[in-house]
């Protein structure tokens, strides 16, 4: 097989691709595009005609990250592998979120980069979709459930982050503050305690509640959590805490 047939059957196999694809030429001023496939016309809505021999700059816009395109330039300046996911837009002007790979090859001793992009704005989208789901399935795993007309409990459980706990101290305020409620149950028994809990927050709760002239009780408590919270906060440090919600209501009544 001769090259010139090699040529053609991996034209032909980049145009037949489901996947955009070009070839650029370091060689030559500005690294130019040399090739593109029938698939990137079809993506980007640029023919062959009006992107060989320019650099492919132009599909980058107001919004696409100054960051990225710092990688890229670096890993071609590198002669480098890398993929991407960048801003880039099309000839109309619309925005796409471009999955970009890029390969160094060398053909008879000559450099030539190879790029391909996928659209993935669906993926993006449907990835920042579920990431609101779950910041909202997150606030409701806080539930505050009423025991008494003045007492009321949540109960942790999982992993309580930064974020969490924030978000159970807006949640305490704002009950507190709306139903006058004058004790506050918090039951760590179902809570997964890793070396980095933020254990200071529960002092956090616990003076914001006193402000409001609410009274926290933590139950729960076993000897593990016991002395997590003692290294935590230390001696001088006190919390209203208890082994069991029972213990914590007969104190409470």
């Amino acid at each position: 097989m001769d090259d010139s047939t090699q040529i053609s059957l991996l034209k032909a196999m980049l145009d037949g691709s489901r996947v955009a694809a070009l070839v650029t030429d370091p060689s030559q001023e500005d690294n130019p595009i040399v090739f593109v496939n029938h698939t990137f016309e079809s993506l980007t809505g640029y023919p062959p005609e009006e992107v060989i021999g320019r650099n492919c700059r132009f599909l980058q816009g107001e919004k696409t990250n100054r960051e990225d395109v710092a990688k890229v330039r670096s890993a071609i300046e590198n002669e480098e592998s890398i993929t991407i996911t960048i801003k880039n837009y099309r000839k109309d002007g619309s925005p796409f979120w471009n999955r970009l790979h890029i390969d160094p090859i060398y053909v008879d001793g000559q450099l030539y980069f190879i790029g391909t992009q996928t659209d993935v704005s669906v993926e993006r989208r449907q990835r920042i979709e579920i990431s609101q789901k779950e910041k909202i399935i997150e606030q409701l795993a806080l539930p505050i459930l009423a025991i008494e007309e003045d007492v009321a409990a949540v109960a942790l459980t999982g992993v309580m982050t930064e974020e969490r706990f924030s978000m159970l101290n807006i949640k305490l305020s704002e009950y507190v503050q709306e139903r006058h409620t004058t004790h506050i149950i918090l039951d760590v028994t179902g809570l997964y305690w890793e070396d980095d809990t933020p254990a200071i927050n529960f002092l956090h709760i616990q003076e914001v509640l006193k402000l409001m002239g609410t009274t926290l009780y933590v139950t729960g408590i076993s000897p593990v959590i016991a002395r997590k919270l003692s290294d935590a906060l230390g001696s001088s440090v006190t919390l209203h805490t208890f082994s069991s919600i029972r213990q914590a209501m007969q104190l409470v009544r």
